[in-house]
């Protein structure tokens, strides 16, 4: 259900439906969404395997209550996921476990006890045994279908048969899977929010882009403790990934691609994150606006290129050049002796002192003078000195 395929080549990752990324749009996407109530989804996730367990040695009371409060989780699951790629182009059969439980509808009591559904009934419904449920969806036309809360156990003849004691086996392996589906996937949403992204901001700590040691450094932290309760906070996925080779048709023509299948999303968000770090295409958090951006193997920056202002047009970059220049010429001496100087020379060509010519000479000279007095070739005193002529 959540699975991804993805083709990747030259720093682009191709869907299978055809759409196309840059390296990173796609974890950005996912570092960029405000989700609510993603810890409240998890637990709900996590407690529904042993609360729909029909086969434990105290069966669920009121399962199908329990049940719909799982599905009312499991379709916020699919609002989230039709909202960010791969998933929001794909189709999602909704109302898993009223499939489900309606398929195995003899392991239940009826809701009208004594009373026989007919085919003109407003609640008549039909479920093709033929079908079979591999994939947890049996209707698409819920209409048809009994309410969860209408789903009660047989407590009297509860898995008294072979008939039944096989179609609670099924329903159960049908339940486990599910669950560990829908749990898996809000996990890796976690993972982002609780690993993902502090790793990414560690690794970028510095003003530049990470070296080999320090991604080894960083990566070793995280993966230093493993965490069975919260698997979300572990930064490998449960899911794992296939790969191979595919030529595809792109509008320049076809290319070979490395193909690779993911059985889950944190699978897939776990790869396009390591190729960033691989490519210099990182994920960094602007320290102006505390939104998240691709720096893509260019001169490396805290800051992002968004606009914050329209007149005049300013990004959060111009604003930290300019605070970034101020506190130079505050807290560094070298670059205010070269500040000072560059005015006065300034103001000389602007009163025709100096031609164009020999202040470009100059800025070029001021500018090597600059170097050396930082790099502690020069002595301040002689720095001061040779910047006044």
């Amino acid at each position: 259900m959540f699975e991804i395929e993805a083709h990747y080549h030259d720093r682009k990752i191709y869907l299978s439906d055809g759409r196309e990324y840059p390296l990173g749009e796609i974890l950005l996407r996912y570092f960029s969404a405000n989700i609510k109530d993603l810890e409240d989804i998890y637990d709900v996730c996590k407690r529904a395997k042993p609360q729909l367990n029909i086969g434990s040695e105290y069966q669920p009371y009121a399962i199908g209550e329990r049940a719909q409060k799982v599905e009312d989780a499991y379709e916020r699951i699919f609002d989230i996921a039709k909202k960010l790629p791969p998933y929001d182009k794909q189709h999602f059969r909704r109302g898993v476990l009223q499939n489900l439980f309606a398929y195995y509808d003899d392991l239940f009591v009826n809701y009208y006890r004594g009373q026989k559904y007919n085919e003109d009934d407003d609640d008549y419904y039909f479920i093709d045994r033929s079908e079979g449920v591999d994939d947890g969806y049996i209707s698409e036309n819920l209409n048809e279908l009994k309410r969860l809360p209408d789903y009660h156990l047989d407590d009297e003849k509860a898995l008294n048969d072979s008939e039944k004691k096989q179609y609670a086996i099924e329903f159960i392996a049908h339940i486990r899977r599910i669950a560990d589906e829908f749990k898996t996937f809000v996990a890796d949403l976690l993972r982002v929010k609780n690993v993902f992204m502090p790793f990414a901001d560690e690794l970028c700590d510095h003003n530049s882009y990470p070296s080999t040691e320090k991604v080894i450094e960083v990566f070793q932290k995280f993966t230093a403790t493993h965490n069975l309760s919260n698997s979300y906070m572990n930064l490998e996925s449960s899911g794992s990934m296939c790969m191979g080779h595919t030529v595809i048709e792109t509008k320049k023509g076809p290319i070979l691609c490395e193909t690779y299948r993911f059985t889950s999303l944190g699978a897939f968000l776990y790869f396009e994150l390591f190729k960033c770090i691989e490519e210099k295409f990182m994920p960094v958090k602007c320290r102006n606006c505390g939104r998240w951006f691709i720096m893509k193997h260019t001169t490396f920056s805290h800051y992002c290129k968004r606009l914050i202002s329209s007149n005049p047009p300013k990004s959060c970059r111009d604003i930290s050049m300019r605070h970034t220049f101020k506190d130079k010429l505050k807290n560094d001496p070298v670059w205010e002796i070269y500040n000072r100087a560059y005015k006065q020379h300034y103001a000389r060509f602007m009163k025709k002192k100096m031609s164009k010519s020999e202040f470009a000479e100059w800025g070029e000279y001021a500018i090597e003078l600059r170097q050396k007095a930082a790099d502690g070739e020069l002595e301040m005193e002689e720095y001061q000195r040779l910047m006044r002529i």
